[in-house]
């Protein structure tokens, strides 16, 4: 287990993700200079996610610079999956080039990225946390 915080003895922690981190594509985009970014990238891209289970350390060479990356069981409290405020049911709006756009957050995609299904549309689409606003229900 890996953790970066205090976990409390009395909560009761349950698996939110398995082998976060460890794809091709995540170790190798991965900047972290020291072993503790790299844990905290890895669990703060899990809603809820507190600490890791089942650790895998990598060591990625970029021409002449170090960098970590981390893959592992994200563990935390289900049911308090939120980014920013934002959680799944959650009503928003957005402006894109053809004015205002209204639609519900279907899915955390990560510490960046929603998902979002548009009114009207059938499938959702990621979207930036930093585009959305939460709007009341009609």
């Amino acid at each position: 287990m890996v953790s970066e915080r205090n976990i409390d003895t009395k909560t009761e922690y349950s698996l939110l993700r398995s082998y976060m981190g460890g794809s091709d594509k995540e170790i190798r985009s991965s900047r972290a200079e020291t072993l503790e970014e790299a844990t905290n990238e890895t669990v703060k891209n899990t809603p809820g996610g507190e600490f890791l289970k089942n650790v895998k350390y990598y060591l990625v060479i970029k021409g002449k610079e170090l960098f970590y990356a981390v893959e592992g069981d994200v563990w935390g409290i289900a049911g308090t999956e939120n980014f920013r405020g934002f959680k799944v049911g959650d009503r928003v709006q957005w402006k894109d080039g053809k004015g205002t756009r209204k639609g519900k957050i279907t899915g955390l995609k990560d510490s960046k990225e929603c998902m979002i299904k548009e009114e009207g549309k059938t499938e959702s689409k990621a979207i930036s946390y930093d585009k959305i606003t939460k709007v009341a229900e009609d």
